[in-house]
């Protein structure tokens, strides 16, 4: 059986791999007796070995990365007769190899292939070839579907292939937000997809505090004891209990409660402290909070020497990025500290080993936008981003992720601030050249032509980089230039977080990522909004920052222990790196009638 082979591989780097055939002597009649040199790591040995031997060194090129030299193998391989089983084992190897390049397209052909030699299949190759669907499934953010693959297969595993397993049926349930795991829990009673998907909604439940997400995991596993989850506990569900018995008992938070960063820093102190104390009235343990304005001290380190005087065990502050970079270039901290920003990334990879990080970091949406836009199929992108160092690390930040999933930019502006949106505009969507050629025609012709202005057809979305005021001006001039049809997607930033929907009507269509506090209302939320004197306004995401630095205090231990682990919170799913920064996903949203509506997961 035969099939299609990589196109990144077969065209460009490998266009003369048809040479190379010919050239390496694969046993074919008419082949030259002369001896070859080997080509593009092809040897005589590989090609003149029997078929078993040829699928273990494509699979052991796979396991080492060898991607160059497994699609030439097999290339080599699809010119042989094979039996069923065979013919199922290349397939196997071909789609891990699609998968592993992101050719989902073909990978997909490849799993269609497999569907119709499953009559053959030994019980192994049936298990692989779901791993492999659950695979494809997670490439193209089928979450559910690749969940429930992944469940119904696991009875079948054994050893470390169904630990791997467990772990991942728990990773794709997180990335599905908490109302649609609870819709479909409905959808499933009494089966063990249905108790997964009940666990993964409480751990999705972004109110939920240490405590109040222990007590109910506990009480899960009283009521489905025999689950697999409730005899192993994944993503760090086990420490939950520990975490709560040793979190901080005493926090200093230094912020700037005057000078130019007042509101700021006042913002994210309320939001800690409501949700310090909506823990101390629901009787949990709380620890004991110290006020310190960062304005005071001339030098962060004074700061720690009153800290430790206090008793305080642990700092969170502060939030100037000058100071953050400060603490990041020092080779040790006394305390173990949450700073409210980042420093820039570290040459080395070093930072202190207590310096945790955590902000509401552009990039991060930047990224998610590029991963959303990819799930929702779109391949080929126009970016719209602010002239200056914001818009460029925004736009760096999409670029590297939109092209290594495999994306492409047709074109990318930086606009200057101005009223006047249309000349980028019409610049990225080639209006001028439809209208230059219409010029040059009519003198050609020397004579009146119809014409109808167009816009380039080579792209399929829309990234927009802009704030309110700026997106409600830009949005209507992608559609005054024919550019109506195509998606658009924001950061969150084209949101002021405040519904407006006589001015946000613009709007409508724009795709979005903003955070839990805003799209999510909570108790918390409600309270914080009617204690603010005239509600919480531009800096809710503050609030919710504050909030957030609250209850991580707890959860950091699990975030580092469990690298895959999240903890799902008032500014998104909150993920710790090898760098000790938090990143954040957001949940996603469109406007429609001039207000954010929620977006399902799936």
């Amino acid at each position: 059986m035969r099939g299609n082979v990589p196109e990144a591989w077969l065209n460009g780097m490998f266009r003369g791999v048809s040479l190379v055939l010919a050239t390496a002597c694969i046993g074919l009649s008419g082949c030259s007796s002369s001896p070859q040199q080997p080509s593009l790591g092809i040897d005589e040995s590989t090609v003149s070995q029997g078929t078993p031997a040829l699928l273990a060194q494509i699979r052991q090129s796979l396991d080492g990365g060898e991607f160059r030299n497994a699609a030439l193998q097999l290339q080599l391989l699809q010119e042989r007769q094979l039996t069923p089983q065979q013919q199922i084992s290349m397939n196997l190897l071909a789609t891990r190899l699609h998968l592993a390049v992101n050719e989902t397209d073909a990978a997909a052909e490849r799993l269609d292939a497999l569907s119709e030699l499953m009559p053959y299949a030994s019980v192994q190759q049936e298990s692989d070839i779901s791993l492999l669907r659950a695979s494809w499934y997670e490439a193209m953010a089928q979450y559910l579907a690749a969940a429930r693959e992944r469940d119904f297969l696991s009875a079948a595993l054994e050893g470390d292939v169904k630990a791997q397993n467990h772990e991942q049926i728990w990773q794709d349930l997180m990335n599905i937000g908490e109302l649609e795991l609870l819709e479909w829990a409905e959808k499933s009673p009494d089966t063990q997809f249905g108790e997964w998907l009940q666990l993964a909604a409480i751990s999705r439940n972004p109110g939920l505090t240490l405590d109040e997400h222990l007590q109910a995991v506990t009480e899960w596993q009283k009521q489905h004891p025999l689950h697999p989850a409730a005899i192993t506990l994944p993503g760090g569900l086990a420490l939950l209990s520990d975490l709560a018995a040793n979190r901080p008992s005493s926090v200093g938070l230094l912020l700037p409660l005057s000078g130019p960063l007042e509101k700021t820093g006042k913002a994210i102190r309320d939001g800690f402290m409501a949700a310090y104390y909506e823990s101390l009235n629901k009787g949990y343990d709380t620890p004991q909070v110290t006020l310190y304005d960062s304005q005071l001290y001339r030098d962060t380190s004074l700061a720690y020497v009153q800290a430790m005087m206090d008793g305080t065990q642990w700092l969170v502050g502060p939030i100037s990025k000058p100071h953050v970079q400060a603490l990041q270039d020092k080779d040790s901290l006394p305390l173990p500290t949450l700073a409210l920003n980042y420093g820039d990334r570290s040459e080395t990879g070093t930072t202190p080993a207590n310096l945790y990080q955590f902000g509401l970091a552009a990039e991060d949406e930047a990224v998610q936008i590029a991963e959303k836009a990819w799930a929702d199929g779109l391949r080929r992108a126009l970016v719209l981003a602010p002239e200056g160092n914001w818009g460029e690390r925004i736009y760096a930040a999409f670029e590297e992720r939109w092209l290594q999933l495999g994306g492409e930019i047709g074109e990318h502006r930086f606009y200057p601030n101005r009223q006047d949106y249309n000349p980028e505009i019409k610049a990225l969507l080639n209006v001028d050249d439809s209208q230059s050629r219409y010029k040059l025609m009519r003198r050609l012709l020397q004579q009146p032509t119809e014409f109808e202005p167009r816009r380039r057809e080579d792209v399929d979305w829309v990234f927009m980089v802009a704030l309110p005021q700026q997106a409600r001006q830009i949005k209507p001039t992608l559609a005054f230039n024919f550019a109506g049809d195509l998606p658009v997607y924001a950061t969150s930033h084209v949101y002021s977080g405040e519904a407006d929907s006589r001015k946000d009507r613009d709007l409508n269509g724009v795709r979005f990522c903003d955070v839990p506090w805003l799209l999510e209302p909570s108790e918390l939320h409600t309270s914080v909004e009617n204690a603010v004197p005239g509600g919480q306004g531009k800096y809710a995401r503050l609030y919710a920052m504050g909030v957030d630095a609250f209850r991580l205090l707890g959860r950091i231990r699990q975030l580092e222990v469990f690298p895959s682990s999240q903890m799902f919170g008032s500014t998104g799913a909150l993920m710790l790196d090898s760098e000790r920064r938090i990143h954040r996903r957001t949940e996603c949203t469109v406007f429609r009638s001039g207000k954010p509506r929620r977006l399902a997961a799936d």
